[in-house]
């Protein structure tokens, strides 16, 4: 099958593992919007390409990939890697119909034929991409019942080479494709596609060394001194990263010479710029830029074998390095190199790119003789956000990558000093790239019985309430699924159309949060006003709020953080300011539920860390409308993102943003809307989420509750399906 040639080494490929269970099933590795700037990066035929899916329904290719994942809790990345090492269908800007109907090789076996009227029922390119996810979930459900699918703990020949799955993943992939070759193709794609982190450009230095590496072309480059570092960088972006991150890079060519040194092997000289040498007309060249011999580096030609060669310098060259020059004009900026000119969109971009050129004085009529080309883009590795826009990028290949959280920010080791705020028009003058993720962490089965792997990825949660076996109870039409309670209800009646389990008490974690929100809310809170952080008033249990002692936020902005993101810090700090004695204050939390009638909630926290924070999904379905009647509340959980900065900083990090802690509400449905929402989780509450949902067809809302979900890693897939299931149900 045709694939795309990568530089990843085939030395570092184990037949035994080629990836992980909890990778393979990331179904939210990707949204629909990833899915559609990955295509748009590699500039596939997909881009715009669109087809009938499984249920006939035509939709983009982007569409039709993101929707399989969720639907078969598949990870969307598996089905681009498919699409490339089955059909080439990500980097061919013109395939064949055949290439499109047998999209993901489905079906086809080595010996069988695309025309055999017996295939027919798997051609189609929204077939292939579901059938391709289908299989594999259909494998991981069926294992235990179907020997013929290889699995962990055995061992296989296969192209005469001895393979023992280390993997259930991996063994499914065998038996997707028996074949060692394909399998490696698909390695070497993943590997090349998604496994590298740091992008180019990047500067980055083990935990435990002093050594500092360049990440270029997917490659680290040690620097051999500073000065081959400093000329080049300035060190305050260099990231720490654990020293296993660094083993994921192959070692690259050292960078030993100084930035902008002149060289001289044999009888010619050359003037080092970056990866680049420019060579001198003659020694009189060198000697007009005013250059002294002492400057001048012996090289060998191994020292520049690696370097390609520039244009040539002459003694006429007044400015090798280049000039930027502010018109008078228009007082704006222009770099000019070799006879071209260049305009700089924004101020800073002149200062990271070029920090060591003085800007100069000139006239239009001086511009006018030189050429115009493209606008500058800030350079490989430099962080920065659009004016107006909370989304954080870094710059690789002169394309812009979004941040995807602030955790992977944070997770990374990026400096939130480091961040530069640039105009719209700057900022859409790089195209945009790949979204930027943590790596997932990798997790190997137990291979040492086939029981043993299987338990290791099935998406249960052990610590999780469960409803006894033989107790569960369904109201009206039952929904299939392995959550343990659901509910869906007529917003503006309130009537239960359907649900499971809806009486069972159990700990409801951060669906707390909306409770403590309405009641602050009741109580005053005053959202204009501000707090100034204390950890011994204020630190929650479970603290990831990027926050020191003494810095002041607004209220709404600590509300933004503890409804948005569900952080447990800034609810307390919240609460702190309308009540000093918290107890005080669950205790009103409690006489409301109370007086609402809810006989079976009792809150014993503000954020919900505690087990005995406990409610029903019916009781739930109380306290969530109520507190979404409040404005405020309603319209703070129907936000999709936000940024502010804090109002004291002290730790040189002011900015937070961050997108809303359910993935569903950052996405576009196409038979509804999520008007607002709120999540939860718990090692024993399971995955919980409630939604208030407007379907598009005639206006009707739902709320859905779903609580106890055991899929940690997949926990949108499910309320997706009952969502969807409720829009054609009711």
């Amino acid at each position: 099958a045709p694939y795309l040639s990568v530089s990843a080494e085939e030395s570092d490929f184990d037949p035994n593992y080629i990836i992980s269970d909890e990778e393979i099933q990331n179904s939210g590795s990707m949204n629909r919007e990833d899915i559609q700037a990955f295509l748009e990066d590699y500039k596939s035929y997909l881009t715009g390409y669109r087809s009938l899916d499984a249920e006939n329904a035509n939709r983009t290719a982007s569409d039709i990939i993101y929707r399989a994942a969720i639907k078969h809790r598949i990870n969307p990345k598996y089905l681009l890697v498919k699409l490339q090492k089955e059909q080439s269908l990500i980097t061919n800007s013109s395939p064949t119909q055949k290439q499109l109907d047998w999209a993901t090789g489905y079906g086809i076996c080595d010996d069988c034929s695309m025309s055999d009227p017996a295939l027919q029922k798997h051609k189609g390119f929204g077939i292939q991409v579901d059938s391709a996810a289908a299989i594999i979930r259909w494998y991981y459900d069926n294992l235990s019942m179907q020997p013929w699918i290889k699995r962990t703990g055995q061992s296989y020949i296969i192209d005469g080479q001895l393979v023992r799955p280390a993997t259930l993943a991996t063994a499914f992939l065998y038996t997707y494709t028996p074949h060692i070759h394909g399998n490696q193709n698909f390695w070497t794609l993943w590997q090349k596609w998604f496994d590298q982190v740091y992008p180019d450009g990047s500067l980055i230095k083990g935990s435990n060394s002093s050594s500092i590496y360049l990440i270029q072309n997917g490659i680290k480059r040690p620097f051999k001194n500073m000065s081959a570092l400093i000329t080049r960088f300035d060190p305050k972006y260099i990231l720490n990263v654990p020293e296993t991150e660094l083993k994921n890079y192959e070692l690259g060519a050292e960078i030993s010479l100084p930035n902008y040194s002149i060289l001289k092997n044999g009888g010619n000289y050359y003037l080092l710029d970056y990866d680049s040498l420019r060579p001198f007309a003659s020694y009189e060249a060198v000697r007009s830029l005013g250059y002294h011999p002492d400057e001048i580096i012996e090289a060998n030609s191994t020292d520049i074998a690696s370097f390609s060669l520039g244009k040539v310098i002459t003694a006429e060259t007044t400015a090798p390095l280049g000039r930027v020059l502010r018109v008078k004009e228009n007082n704006k900026l222009y770099y000019i190199n070799d006879g071209k000119y260049y305009s700089i969109t924004d101020e800073k971009i002149a200062k990271i790119n070029y920090p060591n050129i003085p800007v100069e004085n000139a006239t239009a009529i001086e511009l006018a003789n030189f050429t115009p080309g493209d606008p500058l883009k800030l350079k490989d590795g430099t962080l920065f956000g659009i004016t107006g826009n909370n989304k954080i990028y870094v710059v690789e290949n002169g394309k812009k990558r979004h941040i995807a959280s602030e955790d992977v920010f944070n997770g990374l080791g990026f400096n939130w000093s480091n961040i530069i705020w640039v105009d719209e028009f700057t900022g859409l003058n790089h195209p945009t790239g790949q979204p930027l993720y943590l790596r997932s962490k990798i997790q190997i089965a137990d291979t040492t019985a086939t029981g043993s792997a299987t338990t290791a990825v099935e998406p249960a949660n052990e610590k999780m309430y469960k409803t006894p076996a033989g107790e569960t109870e369904y109201i009206s039409e039952k929904f299939d699924t392995a959550v343990n309670t659901y509910l869906i209800a007529d917003y503006e009646t309130g009537e239960v159309l359907a649900g499971k389990n809806i009486d069972d008490v159990r700990p409801i974690a951060s669906l707390t949060k909306v409770m403590t929100a309405y009641q602050m809310m009741k109580e005053g809170l005053n959202l204009n006003s501000s707090k100034t952080y204390e950890p011994a008033d204020h630190k929650a249990v479970y603290h990831t709020f990027r926050i020191v002692a003494g810095e002041r936020i607004y209220n709404r902005h600590l509300f933004y953080a503890g409804l948005i993101s569900s952080l447990n810090t800034p609810i307390k700090m919240l609460v702190d300011s309308v009540e000093e004695n918290e107890s005080a204050f669950i205790t009103r939390m409690n006489t409301q539920a109370k007086d609402w009638g809810l006989k079976n909630t009792i809150f014993d926290s503000v954020t919900g860390e505690t087990l005995e924070t406990e409610s029903t999904a019916g009781d739930y379905l109380t306290i969530y409308k109520k507190a979404i009647n409040n404005n405020e509340v309603n319209n703070i959980l129907g936000m999709k993102s936000y940024q502010y900065d804090e109002l004291k900083d002290i730790d040189g990090q002011p900015r937070h943003y961050d997108d809303h802690s359910n993935l569903l509400a950052l996405q576009t449905h196409a038979t509804y809307n999520i008007i607002n929402s709120k999540t939860g989780y718990l090692d024993e509450a399971g995955d919980c989420l409630a939604m208030l949902i407007q379907r598009n067809s005639d206006a009707k809302k739902f709320i859905i509750i779903t609580m106890g979900n055991p899929d940690h890693n997949n926990k949108f897939s499910e309320p997706s399906r009952l969502t969807d299931w409720t829009i054609t149900q009711f």
